[in-house]
C-alpha cells in the first residue's frame, strides 16, 4: 500500500528539507539531484506537483493498475520486471473514448462472439476478482469483438489498447479498420502469450506494440492507426480472440481495460462507465523563489543531465525539461518529432539537435552544458552537438516533462512527455563535452 505521507503529501520539517538541500552536492560539483525512482511516494518538497483529475492510473510496485487521487504524484513501475521503478509519470491530457472499458456492455461495443462471461474468479490487471471472457463463434472470419467509434477526426491518429490472457487460445489478432476495410493491408497484432508473447506485425505501416505483466499473467496490446480513417470519421478496433496463427481452434481470451486515444501510443490506462472520461495534464515544475535559486546558482552557465523513459513512437515533441519560457532565458530540452532526435531549443527558436535518436522501450540519458549562448548537447553517450542560441539571462525557474510560460503550470499540453522521468541533476558550472559523453554513455 502507498503510505498516507505519500497520499496526503505533508510537508517536511525545515530541518529535513535543509538536509535535504545539503544533501544535493554529492561530491560531484552537482548542487541538484532529484531521482525519481528512489522517492517511494514522498515527491522532493521543491518541486510544486498538479493534476486536477481523480483519474490517473499507473504501475504499482506489484505490477497492478493502481490510481492515483487529485494532485497525487504517480511513480510508476515497468510492466515486465515487477517491482523496477520507471520515475515520475507525467503525462498530457487523456481522453477515452472507449465506454464501458471493463463491463463491454454498452452500444459501443459490438460482438461476433457466442457471449461474454463474467469472471468473478479471475484476478484482472488491477490485482482484483473480475474480468470478462470472450467466446468466438467459430474458426471463421466473423469471431471477432469490435469497438465502433464515430465522430472521430479523420486527420488524427488514434491508438487503440487493451489487456488481454490466455484462457486456452494462443494468439489474438489486431486489426485497425475505417468504414470501408482495413486501413493499411493486413494491418495486424499477433500475441502469443505461450511464446513469451510474441509479435507479428502484418504490415510495415504499423508500429505494434506490446507489454507484459509477467506475474499475473496479462498483457497490454496496443494499435496504432498509421493513415485518416476513409475521411468517414469512423473507426473499427477489432480484436481476434482465436488462435489466428494455428487456424485450428478458437478458444476463448480474457479482457480487460480498452482504451482508444488520440496520439500515436498507449498511455496510462482511463476507466470508463457508460461515457467517455478525461484525465488532466501534470504538472511538475520547480517555481520561482527558493526551491529554485537555493540551487541554480551558475547564472547563464551550467549543465544539466536527464534520464527518462520512451516507449511509443511519438508524432509530436515531447518535453524533458525546460527552463524560464522568455527570451534569453528558455533552454528546452525535447525528443522532435517522427525522428526522435534529442533537441535544445531556445525561445527564438533556434535548436540544435543530436544525430543519433532516443531509444524506443528504453532508458534514455541526455545532458547539455552552456556557458552563455554557447552549448554542447549529448544523447545516450553519442556524438556531442556544439550550438549557439539565445540564452543570455538566468532562468528563475524549471519545468519538468512539459514547458511553462507562468512558472506554475504546464501551459503548452500537446508537448508533454507521456512517459516517466527518471533523473534530473544540474551542475553550476559547464561540463567538458567529454564528460557529459562520459555520463550519458
Amino acid at each position: 500500500m502507498r503510505s498516507l505521507l505519500g497520499r496526503f503529501h505533508r510537508p517536511m520539517s525545515r530541518g529535513l528539507v535543509n538536509n535535504m538541500l545539503t544533501m544535493n552536492n554529492l561530491g560531484d560539483g552537482s548542487t541538484l539531484s532529484l531521482d525519481f525512482t528512489t522517492m517511494g511516494s514522498v515527491l522532493d518538497p521543491r518541486l510544486t506537483f498538479t493534476r486536477a483529475s481523480t483519474v490517473a492510473t499507473y504501475i504499482n510496485s506489484n505490477g497492478y493498475v493502481a490510481t492515483a487521487t487529485t494532485n497525487e504524484p504517480r511513480f510508476d513501475y515497468s510492466p515486465t520486471n515487477i517491482g523496477e521503478p520507471r520515475g515520475l509519470l507525467i503525462e498530457a491530457q487523456g481522453i477515452n473514448i472507449c465506454t464501458a472499458s471493463e463491463t463491454f456492455n454498452t452500444g459501443f461495443w459490438v460482438f461476433s462472439v457466442t457471449a461474454l462471461t463474467t469472471e468473478s474468479s479471475d484476478v484482472n490487471p488491477k490485482g482484483t476478482l473480475g474480468s470478462i471472457s470472450v467466446a468466438p463463434v467459430s474458426n471463421g472470419s466473423g469471431r471477432y469483438m469490435n469497438a465502433f467509434a464515430t465522430g472521430l477526426t479523420t486527420t488524427n491518429i488514434y491508438t487503440y489498447s487493451i489487456w488481454i490472457k490466455a484462457k486456452g487460445t494462443d494468439a489474438v489478432e489486431f486489426i485497425a479498420f475505417n468504414s470501408i476495410g482495413p486501413i493499411n493491408s493486413g494491418i495486424s497484432i499477433i500475441s502469443q502469450p505461450s511464446n513469451g508473447n510474441a509479435i507479428v506485425s502484418n504490415s510495415p505501416g504499423i508500429a505494434p506494440r506490446i507489454s507484459g505483466l509477467s506475474s499475473t499473467g496479462w498483457t497490454r496490446v496496443a494499435v496504432t492507426t498509421s493513415a485518416a480513417l476513409g475521411g468517414t470519421g469512423n473507426g473499427n478496433f477489432r480484436l481476434y480472440p482465436s488462435n489466428t496463427i494455428a487456424s485450428t481452434t478458437a478458444d476463448s481470451i480474457y479482457i480487460w481495460g480498452a482504451q482508444l486515444e488520440a496520439g500515436s501510443g498507449a498511455t496510462s490506462y482511463i476507466p470508463t462507465g457508460a461515457s467517455q472520461v478525461t484525465r488532466a495534464v501534470d504538472t511538475a515544475i520547480i517555481a520561482a523563489g527558493t526551491n529554485f535559486s537555493s540551487w541554480y546558482t551558475g547564472g547563464t552557465t551550467g549543465t544539466f543531465v536527464t534520464e527518462w523513459c520512451r516507449c511509443s513512437p511519438t508524432t509530436t515533441q515531447r518535453t524533458v525539461i525546460a527552463t524560464s519560457d522568455v527570451s534569453n532565458q528558455h533552454l528546452h530540452q525535447y525528443i522532435a518529432a517522427t525522428t526522435s532526435r534529442l533537441r535544445l531549443a531556445d525561445k527564438i527558436p533556434a535548436f540544435i539537435e543530436t544525430a543519433n535518436a532516443s531509444i524506443d522501450n528504453s532508458i534514455n540519458k541526455g545532458a547539455f552544458s552552456y556557458a552563455g549562448s554557447v552549448q554542447s548537447l549529448c544523447l545516450n553517450g553519442g556524438t556531442i552537438v556544439p550550438g549557439t542560441l539565445t540564452f543570455t539571462t538566468a532562468p528563475t525557474w524549471l519545468s519538468i516533462g512539459g514547458p511553462s510560460t507562468n512558472g506554475t503550470s504546464i501551459t503548452d499540453t500537446a508537448v508533454v512527455l507521456n512517459n516517466a522521468i527518471r533523473k534530473i541533476k544540474y551542475f553550476p558550472t559547464r561540463l567538458s563535452d567529454a564528460k557529459i559523453k562520459e555520463i550519458t554513455t
